[in-house]
C-alpha cells in the first residue's frame, strides 16, 4: 500500500519569514509550524489553537444538568473576532455577541460555538454558557462557550479554535476540508461556572 500525503498551503508573501531576517523564522513561525505538525500528526491542543488564554474546560461539570440545546450537523466555521481573517472569509464580523475584557471573542484563541436567538430562547441558553462539542468522526471533543449570535436556524458553527480542537480542517475562507459534522450539547445556565486547565 502506497500513502502519499500532501500538505499545501497559500502564502501569497515572496519575502522573508514574519518579521525574520532572511531564513530567520519568528517564534510566531515557529508556532504556526508547530500546529501544522500537530494538525498532521493527529496530537491536537485540547487548549486553544494560536497560545492564547482560551477558555479551558468547566471546573466543576458536576453541578450540570441534561443538556439544553443538542444539534448534529456539519462544521461550520465561525472566524467573527479575528482580525486576521478580514478580508478572506466573507461573512467575517470584528465583532462576536460575547466579550472578553469588552474586547471581542477572538475565533482563534477562543474554543466557542454560534446559537441563533431562536435556539437561546427555546433552551435558555446565553452567552457563557458551556457547550461540548465533538467531531462525529474521530470522536475527538473539547469544551466551549456560546460566545456568538448567528443566523436563524443555524447549526454547527465553531470557532477556528474549537474546529482545531476536534481536529477539523478548515481553509482560510472559513471553508472546511471535507465535510465534517459534529455534534454540539449547550448545557444552560452554565455561564458562572469557572474554566480551568485543559
Amino acid at each position: 500500500m502506497l500513502l502519499i500525503a500532501t500538505i499545501s498551503g497559500c502564502d501569497d508573501s515572496i519575502s522573508s519569514p514574519n518579521g525574520g531576517a532572511s531564513g530567520t523564522p519568528t517564534q510566531n513561525d515557529l508556532t504556526q509550524g508547530q500546529q501544522i505538525g500537530n494538525a498532521v500528526s493527529g496530537n491536537q491542543s485540547f487548549g486553544n489553537a494560536s497560545s492564547g488564554a482560551g477558555f479551558g474546560s468547566p471546573q466543576d461539570t458536576g453541578q450540570f444538568g441534561a443538556a439544553a440545546f443538542t444539534s448534529d450537523s456539519l462544521a461550520k466555521i465561525d472566524t467573527d473576532g479575528d482580525p486576521s481573517e478580514q478580508g478572506y472569509d466573507q461573512t467575517w464580523n470584528a465583532q462576536t455577541s460575547g466579550q472578553i475584557d469588552g474586547q471581542p471573542v477572538d475565533s482563534a484563541d477562543y474554543a466557542y460555538v454560534v446559537m441563533s436567538q431562536g435556539q437561546m430562547a427555546a433552551s435558555g441558553a446565553q452567552i457563557g454558557d458551556w457547550a461540548l462539542v465533538t467531531n462525529n468522526e474521530t470522536g475527538q471533543s473539547m469544551w466551549a462557550r456560546v460566545e456568538d449570535v448567528g443566523p436563524p436556524g443555524g447549526t454547527g458553527e465553531i470557532s477556528e479554535a474549537c474546529a482545531t480542537g476536534v481536529g477539523i480542517q478548515f481553509q482560510r475562507n472559513s471553508n472546511t476540508v471535507g465535510n465534517p459534522s459534529v455534534t454540539v450539547q449547550v448545557y444552560s445556565g452554565t455561564k458562572s461556572i469557572s474554566g480551568g486547565g485543559n
